[in-house]
């Protein structure tokens, strides 16, 4: 063979190598930008208390959405029976109404719950999905008396008939509502 032809057969070789090199260097960079994408604008379902003090000290459980999609709920459920321990009285459980429900973007479900009547650290698993179709299953096990009798300080009005709207107000710029 000729000195020439053995150098084309070299250079084919090494243009195909290289060129399959750049492929899958290029698959591997869409795979993670798609997931980076993905992750960016996924919908983050999260469980947490919270009180709030407009002169008489309200206990809530919020499910809110942090993500940028909305969370379509496919499966809710706790290892804890709420029924009679809402804020209410009601033996029903709210919080099995958010089956089957949709979360847009920074929207929150909220129930008030009877401080007195949690005994136990709960655990959560809550299934939903994007409208992209990707499912995400997350199971939170949340002890829902932790931090939320800390203490803050009001400023009460001078003639107390005004002293409920004026520790609302105060709670409102505090949560950022």
């Amino acid at each position: 063979m000729e000195t020439a032809t053995v150098v084309n057969i070299i250079l084919s070789i090494l243009s195909f190598v290289l060129a399959v090199i750049s492929v899958v260097t290029v698959v591997i960079t869409l795979r993670q930008n798609n997931k980076m994408i993905e992750d960016s604008t996924r919908p983050v379902v999260s469980i947490y208390n919270d009180q709030i003090n407009t002169g008489n000290i309200l206990f809530y459980l919020v499910v809110k959405n942090f993500g940028q999609s909305p969370a379509y709920i496919t499966k809710f459920e706790s290892d804890f029976d709420f029924k009679g321990k809402y804020g209410i009285r009601n033996d029903k459980d709210y919080l099995k109404e958010l089956n089957h429900s949709v979360l847009a973007p920074g929207q929150s479900r909220i129930c008030t719950l009877d401080y007195k009547k949690i005994d136990k650290d709960v655990t959560f698993t809550i299934e939903y999905h994007s409208g992209a179709g990707k499912v995400y299953t997350d199971r939170f096990t949340v002890d829902l008396k932790a931090g939320v009798n800390m203490p803050v300080g009001k400023n009460a009005t001078e003639n107390k008939e005004l002293r409920t709207i004026s520790y609302t107000l105060q709670e409102m710029l505090q949560k950022n509502l």
